[in-house]
């Protein structure tokens, strides 16, 4: 699975999103607590500093700078902070020796910042009756500890967030991501041709689901359609075949029966050729529909490409010959088999070399090669006649399309339609490329989607 396929997939987004504002949520909790309990120390501490202040000024001004030593020496955790200063601010007794910056000397407590204090610190500075400067302060320690605590939950509990948000979006986002590829499994098999496919649907009945379901109604309606639209033609040419049968069979009759001679005649042997042009359309119609709905899988079998082409070969060196065109053959001999329907494709080799006989001229040279490509076995038929235009290529292998050099040559404008439902019924792709000169015609024999 990539990273990036991993971050396009809903759950892993939702997850990875919850777990961010769950980790604010936990930061903004911890940082209330921090508040609320920096503030309740503060107010301890702040009772703290008024309180031995007090005590300290109890018992008269003659014995204070005593009791000031005697505070600082109790003081065994060194959080306590003493300082005894004349009127004119000069250092008496205790650890502080110059008063803070700026601290009014109000006797109120506040906050104070100085070296060797924690964040936090509080003290306060207030004139004695007798002129005198009393200083008392307490250090945050306490307050520097919890903080501490807190930062390090915060890390700590910020990083599981997140490598478990992390691990559980991608735990989630396993199964849709399942699911979409076996969604893009039968899609891609609907888009070879496989009309009966559908996507497949759980029993969650979740949003994959329903989507899911309406492209099945949509593919239902389509595959109803279209075999709506082919039956059309292939019952119509079902239906004329008799009528149209029965037609040349009357004109035969005609004509043989009658004494026809000159400009009758001629008529009379060009609707017998016309009545047969149409026949062997209809027939050409109603073999491509037995194509496609044959069992795809049903005639499969390990087919050697070699003894196909061969016979092939075989089969059309008369007709090369009657036409004065030569028929080579470059045929591989290490061709692995491929599973195949072997009439079936016997049939479409038979139609490509047919073809290309019929619009080579006298003189010129068809070849039938069976080459051998890393993806698999391809089958070439190349000749040297007028060719095909690129720009009508893709033209040539719809269904009665004929190509404008070759419309004066007889044919139905099929074969390479047959060809073209062959190769789709075995995932085999049909190339036309330039020969220069005429036109080669390619078979390659691999499934769609590993080669060219």
């Amino acid at each position: 699975m990539r990273p990036r396929e991993l971050w396009r997939t809903t759950p892993f987004r939702l997850t990875l999103m919850n777990g961010v504002v769950f980790a604010l949520a936990v930061v903004a909790l911890m940082g209330l607590i921090y508040l609320q309990t920096a503030g309740y120390m503060a107010r301890q501490i702040d009772g703290i500093v008024v309180s031995e202040a007090k005590d300290l000024t109890l018992g008269g001004a003659e014995r204070l700078p005593e009791r000031v030593t005697q505070a600082v020496a109790a003081d065994t955790r060194h959080i306590e902070y003493y300082g005894l200063f004349s009127a004119d601010g000069v250092w008496i007794a205790g650890n502080v020796r110059r008063l803070p910056a700026g601290l009014p000397i109000d006797g109120a407590p506040r906050e104070v910042h100085a070296a060797g204090l924690q964040p936090g610190a509080r003290a306060l500075a207030q004139r004695m009756p007798w002129g005198e400067i009393l200083y008392v302060g307490h250090d945050a320690l306490v307050l520097t500890g919890l903080r501490k605590i807190i930062v390090d939950a915060l890390a700590l509990s910020g990083g599981l967030i997140l490598v478990l948000g992390l691990a559980a979006a991608a735990a989630l986002s396993l199964a849709p991501l399942r699911r979409i590829d076996a969604l893009r499994a039968a899609s891609r098999a609907a888009l070879k041709g496989e009309l009966g496919v559908r996507l497949p649907v759980s029993r969650r009945r979740d949003e994959i689901d329903m989507l899911a379901g309406v492209a099945n109604a949509m593919m239902d309606e389509t595959e109803r359609l279209l075999w709506e639209v082919k039956s059309v033609g292939e019952n119509v040419a079902h239906d004329l075949r008799t009528p149209l049968n029965r037609l040349r069979a009357l004109l035969y009759r005609v004509r043989q029966e009658t004494r026809l001679e000159g400009a009758e005649q001629a008529m009379l042997d060009q609707a017998l050729a016309e009545t047969d042009d149409l026949l062997a359309r209809f027939r050409a119609l109603q073999r491509i529909g037995e194509i496609e709905r044959r069992d795809r899988q049903a005639f499969f079998e390990p087919v050697r490409l070699q003894s196909v082409l061969e016979h092939v070969r075989e089969l059309h060196e008369p007709l090369a010959e009657d036409r004065g065109v030569a028929l080579e053959a470059n045929i591989a001999a290490d061709a692995l088999p491929v599973s195949a329907d072997p009439t079936l494709l016997f049939e479409a080799v038979s139609n490509l070399v047919d073809n290309a006989l019929k619009f080579t001229p006298r003189g010129g040279q068809v070849t039938l090669r069976l080459l051998i490509r890393d993806e698999g076995p391809r089958i070439e038929v190349a000749d040297n006649g007028p060719g095909v235009p690129e720009a009508e290529r893709d033209a040539v292998l719809q269904r009665f399309y004929r190509a404008a050099r070759t419309r004066t040559e007889p044919g139905s404008g099929l074969g390479l339609s047959i060809v073209t439902a062959i190769a789709r019924m075995h995932h085999f792709t049909l190339v036309l490329e330039d020969a220069q000169p005429g036109l080669r015609v390619a078979l390659n024999c691999w499934p769609r989607g590993m080669g060219d």
